[in-house]
């Protein structure tokens, strides 16, 4: 009787194929969770600033998430405005100092209709803007396309400037 070859061990095609299959399975979900946080990160760039929001119509003071642009442009960026003590700033996201202060009695501002949910002002600095402010964070998915009800807080903030001498 012949001798009985012992059994062939079967091994990859290429040595160390199983490793990089095994390697590749393990940092898969560390790769997509990177990728999925790199987006995430990304578009929330434009969104408004973190922080509170308020205002009181009374002392004329309040803070509101706002996109400020120039007249007949889309585009403009998210920040927050400021009005207290009679002085306006907007900070725009991502910056510590803000892009400009003026006194409220220095601008110039124009009430808008009744629904409108943003209102123009001439400001010192950087001359006539259109100003979106609102009280939630959410007001840039406004911009894309979804209608808030945030027209009270427009006509909210033009009383508070005019209360401190805006020019209409």
């Amino acid at each position: 009787m012949p001798a009985a070859n012992p059994p062939r061990r079967l091994s990859p095609p290429y040595p160390g194929t199983m490793s990089i299959v095994a390697l590749v399975v393990t940092l898969l979900p560390i790769l997509v969770f990177v990728v999925v946080a790199v987006v995430v990160v990304r578009a929330s760039k434009g969104a408004p600033p973190r922080g509170g929001a308020g205002y009181d119509v009374a002392t004329g003071s309040g803070t509101w998430f706002a996109r400020v642009r120039q007249p007949g442009l889309h585009l403009g960026g998210w920040g927050q405005l400021r009005v207290y003590g009679g002085q306006v700033s907007y900070t725009p996201h991502g910056s510590r100092a803000p892009a400009w202060t003026s006194l409220a009695s220095q601008l110039r501002v124009v009430r808008p209709s009744a629904l409108e949910t943003s209102f123009t002002a001439e400001v010192p600095q950087v001359g006539r803007v259109l100003i979106e402010p609102s009280t939630s964070k959410l007001a840039r998915w406004r911009s894309a396309g979804w209608q808030g009800s945030d027209y009270r807080t427009t006509q909210d903030v033009v009383t508070i400037l005019q209360g401190w001498g805006a020019h209409c």
